[in-house]
């Protein structure tokens, strides 16, 4: 796997032009990228999003948290059969009176991902609300 900034600075991400990625963001946020969906505001502190976010990602198969820090995590899940990864990387942040997620998953390898991560992200952001409210 190749590097990756981090903590990710998600104002002047420039995504992956390839059909192998997903990205949130929170509302009204301020970024050269556009997301591919917005994230939900969940009740509750950065913090406590970020830890949800940590175990609804860690309770997935084959998933590990590689590096956290600033507001940040960062996952790697590894693909069932070929055992391809994709990196995950998460920060949670005030927005309209609680928390919301950017979030931007992406594939290592390959140029297609069948939507993998846009799949993925919906999953995590549905247990989020089923935990969060």
């Amino acid at each position: 796997m190749t590097p990756s900034p981090f903590p990710l600075d998600f104002a002047a991400l420039i995504p992956d032009t390839r059909p192998r990625r997903w990205l949130i963001l929170p509302p009204g946020f301020v970024s050269a990228a556009e997301p591919d969906a917005v994230s939900p505001v969940f009740a509750c502190t950065p913090e406590a999003l970020l830890s949800a976010v940590d175990a609804v990602a860690l309770g997935e198969d084959r998933t590990v948290r590689m590096r956290d820090g600033g507001g940040q995590a960062e996952y790697v899940q590894r693909s069932k059969v070929f055992k391809f990864p994709d990196r995950i990387t998460v920060e949670a942040m005030a927005a309209g009176g609680g928390a919301a997620l950017a979030a931007y998953s992406r594939a290592e390898v390959g140029h297609y991902d069948f939507k993998v991560n846009q799949r993925r992200l919906e999953r995590w952001i549905a247990a989020l609300r089923s935990k969060l409210g």
